[in-house]
């Protein structure tokens, strides 16, 4: 090899090598304990805009957005694996994952035997079929109604309680589903007059197809009247302290950075600023 060509080749080699300790000087620490070394395998339920859907056969909406922004400052890859909520949980306990983001709210039973990131600000809505003309001040004025929720949600509980103490004249008939897009499309077949969804999925369809929904109740929090609405976390299993840490430092950092506004404002849900409920 001639000296031109050796000085050029260690010239491009100092390059790589200086770009490589740049990028690692670059990332924060990744969480240690993954099923896939350099693999966040993040559980998800692709089910539902403006949250968490397939979009040109990619995840697309808030939930994969955030984790690959998350994914990017720990500079592991992001791996999603889209499966119905209810079976989330299950999932990440028999440690197929690494992790559940969807829409997932911290609950005082949640948190008994999971560990959570708060990254958002959930809350409920009523949202009805255009010709019903329904309006709810309150999870309690759903007596009397068929309304479809999705099965094993907070949304469900909440209800729950609410059609165990409905007159026997004015029966509340829920409705499962395995995802919110479902408990929406019975709305606009006119099986069930309303669902009971996140707010962000409530406004986004109700702004997709006026002619099939309206928007029937504030955002409530599904806990009753005078109730903080609950706080949307990162997943994690009990005692998982170090990926715990890791990830709520990447969170930190987006926050930082204005990445986490920049999300905000490209889904069009600065209502679920989790600086606002700090």
């Amino acid at each position: 090899m001639r000296k031109s060509t050796m000085f050029f080749a260690a010239a491009a080699a100092g390059v790589l090598f200086t770009s490589s300790i740049a990028r690692a000087a670059d990332c924060l620490p990744a969480p240690p304990d993954l099923i896939e070394a350099g693999t966040l395998t993040i559980g998800i339920s692709l089910a539902t805009a403006p949250t968490a859907f397939i979009l040109n056969d990619e995840p697309a909406g808030i939930d994969p957005d955030l984790m690959r922004a998350l994914a990017s400052a720990m500079c592991v890859k992001p791996k999603f694996v889209n499966m119905a909520f209810a079976g989330l949980f299950p999932a990440l306990i028999a440690k197929k994952i690494d992790v559940i983001h969807s829409q997932v709210g911290i609950t005082d039973v949640r948190k008994q035997s999971f560990d959570f990131v708060p990254v958002f600000v959930g809350g409920i809505r009523l949202i009805a079929g255009k010709k019903t003309g329904l309006k709810f001040n309150s999870e309690a004025d759903t007596c009397g109604s068929t309304v479809a929720i999705m099965g094993g949600s907070t949304q469900q509980a909440a209800l729950q309680k609410v059609k165990e103490s409905c007159p026997a004249d004015k029966v509340l008939t829920l409705k499962p589903f395995g995802g919110q897009a479902e408990a929406l499309n019975d709305v606009a077949r006119g099986s069930s007059q309303a669902a009971f969804v996140d707010w962000a999925v409530a406004a986004y369809a109700a702004q997709q197809k006026p002619d099939d929904y309206a928007i029937a109740s504030p955002i409530l929090s599904g806990k009753g009247p005078n109730t903080e609405r609950n706080r949307i976390g990162i997943v994690f299993r009990k005692g998982e302290t170090a990926n715990e840490q890791a990830v709520e430092g990447a969170f930190k950092k987006i926050v930082a950075d204005g990445e986490y506004d920049k999300l905000l404002a490209k889904w069009n849900l600065n209502e679920g600023d989790i600086r606002k409920a700090d």
